[in-house]
């Protein structure tokens, strides 16, 4: 019977053993918080491997602390590594049930796994801990907005602003929610879809082209050509085909159309590639075909070409560039704050789609 109790207390303490630090305090920096303030840092700054090194330092010091799992939630999300973020995010409230920054970081990440009613509910969880901070409001109706509900995400960035006024990123998030009504106002069922796209892909932009400039109308007497540098054509005029994209694919129909009236071309590898995100060089490319086509001047084609470039970005030699200034120069395209045209950004389906109303205004 001693014998029995004695490996009932060896076992009790091994366990409690397990549950404690791995390891002491080393200096007086040598703790969670600090740690954890400086993993924060590196997430800030984008990098992964080095937050993740100061969070597990904090968990190795206490298992326990919540904010730990937190940061390191962070990280997985950065890496796009969405499930182990999740899992992360669990492990954090988990520990403590009231830290309501744990909930933000689940909200976050349920948001990048396209799940705004799971991102909904657990901002919701962090207000309810704390409805006095304006990062708890603006999350819940950056959620709403998430959802299409513009004037429910309205009201609570109004009330995010009323706890703390002209909040930078509270500010940005207002400007895209007056951006996205602007946008979605008066357009069709796949404009409103891909608005909410925080980039959108190639199958996006050939939905766009067909459901709302008609393109198939506009290039049917066209002969079947591509669009190489300013305006040579790179498809063959025998029947084309398009090996990734299925006939049951969303958006077979408008891809079809797009590539046999020249407006996207293929890939050199004869690939569509549909899921590719655009840039804005991509889509200044693409919407000045159909400019010129309307236009019906062979001169557009070369029209910039040999004059001072005024973006940064965006040198005279750039394949672009040309399509670039027929854009801009007729407010279709917007620059940057910064005077710069962000050649390489991807395009948000909010900007897309008011790119499309303003190339309806100019076709009309």
């Amino acid at each position: 019977m001693k014998r029995f109790y004695a490996v009932i207390i060896l076992l009790a303490v091994i366990l409690v053993a397990g549950c404690g630090p791995e390891r002491k305090q080393e200096s007086i920096m040598d703790t969670p918080e600090s740690h954890y303030k400086e993993g924060m840092k590196y997430i800030d700054a984008g990098e992964w491997e080095k937050a993740f090194n100061e969070f597990n330092l904090a968990k190795s010091l206490d298992p326990k602390y919540a904010p730990a799992y937190e940061g390191m939630a962070y990280a997985y999300l950065g890496e796009e590594k969405y499930k182990p973020a999740l899992k992360m995010a669990e492990e954090c409230v988990s520990k403590d049930s009231k830290y309501w920054p744990g909930y933000i970081v689940m909200g976050k990440v349920s948001l990048a796994m396209n799940e705004p009613k799971d991102a909904l509910k657990a901002f919701m969880k962090a207000y309810k801990l704390n409805e006095n901070s304006e990062v708890t409001t603006r999350m819940v109706g950056y959620a709403q907005y998430r959802l299409g509900e513009y004037e429910e995400a309205r009201n609570w960035y109004t009330n995010a602003l009323n706890i703390k006024a002209n909040d930078p990123q509270t500010m940005k998030y207002l400007n895209e929610l007056n951006e996205m009504q602007m946008a979605v106002a008066g357009m069709g069922k796949a404009a409103r879809r891909i608005a909410m796209s925080p980039a959108i892909t190639r199958a996006d932009a050939a939905a766009l082209f067909v459901d709302e400039i008609d393109v198939e109308d506009l290039f049917k007497e066209e002969e079947k050509q591509g669009f190489q540098e300013y305006g040579a054509g790179n498809v063959p005029e025998e029947e084309f085909s398009l090996p990734d994209v299925s006939t049951d694919h969303w958006a077979y129909s408008f891809i079809s159309k797009v590539v046999e009236g020249g407006i996207i071309d293929l890939y050199p590898d004869g690939m569509y590639h549909p899921e590719r995100a655009i840039t804005k060089a991509d889509y200044a490319v693409f919407i000045s075909r159909i400019i010129m086509k309307i236009a019906n001047d062979p001169k557009m084609a070369t029209q910039f070409i040999g004059t001072p470039s005024p973006f940064s970005d965006v040198p005279g030699s750039h394949f672009a560039f040309n399509a670039v200034m027929i854009c801009t120069s007729r407010g279709i395209l917007e620059t940057n704050i910064t005077g710069t045209f962000g050649i390489d950004e991807k395009v948000p389906g909010r900007k897309a789609i008011m790119a499309i109303k303003k190339l309806k205004t100019i076709l009309k």
